[in-house]
């Protein structure tokens, strides 16, 4: 890792606090990682980091994405990914065992998790996790079980399967680690409850002054360089709500990125300035930005760079984001519509998808008469998807309510293919489940928040 990186420096203040918090404690079983919900992406890279064989930390870490569904199924789904895991990492376990030998036996969990009857696998869980333990090379005695689901369906529940494995007993030099954010403490345990097993960090980082200072190293008369300056002040100029220096700054990346002569940099600098003004609902600049910056990308697209597709998409949308704003409907939908078949045309899956799902629930409550032939669309324009990446997509709900109309109109082939596709993804209470994630998601945010940090991602 570079030294030298910002962001590389708040990952190496992470590993000093883990080091400082839980060296000499034996007892300790369970640590609780306390961020601010933007740091998540931190966190994430310190774990996966660790579970590489870039690691620096004595333990060992492994980093499990498994979805919680419930307290009772849990620990079979994280046995189930770890076995998944080590039979796709046996070139790493060569590696391992070409150092020191390293000699752990997956097959008598693999017989036992098929043997499973539908009863708490927590015990198979503990005894796979100790046992594993035991097998690593004598310099890497304690191992790190490190839980980030990608879905939590009752942190309730997951805080009591928690507590129901310390009460079990972890077993020695094997430590749990979760994820919490600061003033909400879902998993947290009074120190009376597990005396000398619990452990919570919070690191104090400034992570926006470390993208930035990210963003704009390099020569700062590089019209990308300066972009992602003005970008940063316009946010700064955003968050002090003063819309005169915002138009200032807004108006420099227009200036320096039509001088570089780059299509695809002057059509960023147009949908980041605008974005910006979307906070400002009635800014006369917002339109001129939109159809300007959309002129420029499909010029862009016309002279063959690469950068000008994936934005003449986004403008797309935030026509359709504007529109939907200023409560013109009808054009909001037609424009997400475009938006849509313009991403499916090019094989932009997930931009597609989340535009037909805009389209059909802005359909669902302001043109019911175009609902279901959106919502088809939508439907169709997700089958090619694995399950893997249903999973981890908006398509869940397209599949939900695509479901309920064909249940309705008697399409049965229909309602069986969905029942079995969303059965392998979630099991057989998925429409429930997908019912409570809906519920439970966050608002739908502007296209901005959703692709502003891929915008501007500082180039290798």
């Amino acid at each position: 890792m570079n030294e030298h990186n910002p962001i590389a420096q708040l990952v190496n203040l992470i590993q000093r606090q883990w080091m400082e918090k839980t060296a000499n404690k034996p007892a300790l079983r369970f640590v609780r990682f306390i961020i601010k919900p933007e740091e998540a992406r931190v966190y994430e890279g310190f774990c996966k980091l660790e579970s590489s064989e870039h690691g620096s930390l004595p333990e060992v870490f492994v980093t499990q994405f498994t979805d919680f569904e419930d307290e009772d199924t849990y620990s079979a789904a994280l046995i189930k990914d770890w076995l998944n895991t080590y039979e796709k990492s046996m070139a790493l376990v060569e590696q391992v065992n070409q150092r020191a030998l390293f000699a752990w036996d997956p097959r008598p969990f693999k017989q036992l998790l098929e043997r499973n009857n539908g009863a708490p696998m927590d015990d198979v869980l503990l005894s796979l996790l100790g046992s594993f333990r035991n097998t690593l090379p004598q310099q890497h005695k304690q191992l790190v079980l490190a839980l980030i689901p990608r879905q939590v369906s009752s942190t309730k529940a997951m805080k009591n399967w928690i507590a129901t494995l310390l009460k079990k007993g972890i077993p020695a030099g094997v430590k749990l680690l979760v994820i919490d954010h600061v003033n909400v403490d879902h998993f947290a345990f009074q120190e009376r409850q597990f005396p000398d097993m619990i452990c919570s960090i919070h690191v104090p980082m400034d992570l926006q002054g470390a993208i930035q200072k990210l963003a704009t190293t390099g020569n700062p008369n590089d019209p990308e360089i300066m972009l992602r300056k003005c970008v940063f002040e316009m946010g700064a100029a955003l968050k002090d709500k003063d819309i005169k220096r915002l138009h200032r700054w807004g108006q420099q990346a227009l200036d320096s990125t039509q001088r570089s002569g780059n299509k695809g940099l002057f059509a960023t600098a147009h949908i980041m300035y605008a974005g910006m003004l979307f906070h400002f609902k009635k800014d006369p600049k917002i339109p001129e930005l939109l159809e300007r910056g959309q002129r420029i990308a499909k010029l862009g697209v016309q002279m063959k760079d690469g950068a000008c597709l994936p934005l003449l998409v986004q403008f797309y949308g935030y026509h359709g984001a504007y529109a939907q704003i200023r409560r013109r409907f009808t054009e909001a939908i037609n424009w997400f519509i475009q938006q849509a078949e313009l991403a499916e045309q090019h094989k932009f899956s997930q931009q597609s998808l989340n535009a037909w799902y805009q389209a059909a629930e802005l359909c669902r409550r302001k043109d019911s008469g175009r609902y279901y032939d959106v919502l088809e669309k939508g439907y169709k324009a997700g089958l090619h998807l694995s399950d893997e990446e249903i999973s981890a997509s908006i398509y869940i709900y397209l599949l939900r309510d695509y479901y309920d109309y064909a249940h309705a109109h008697r399409q049965h082939d229909i309602v069986q293919a969905i029942d079995e596709k969303m059965g392998r993804v979630f099991g057989n209470d998925w429409k429930t489940d997908v019912d409570t994630i809906r519920k439970n998601r966050e608002p739908m945010i502007l296209p901005l928040e959703m692709e502003q940090t891929e915008t501007l991602q500082p180039q290798k």
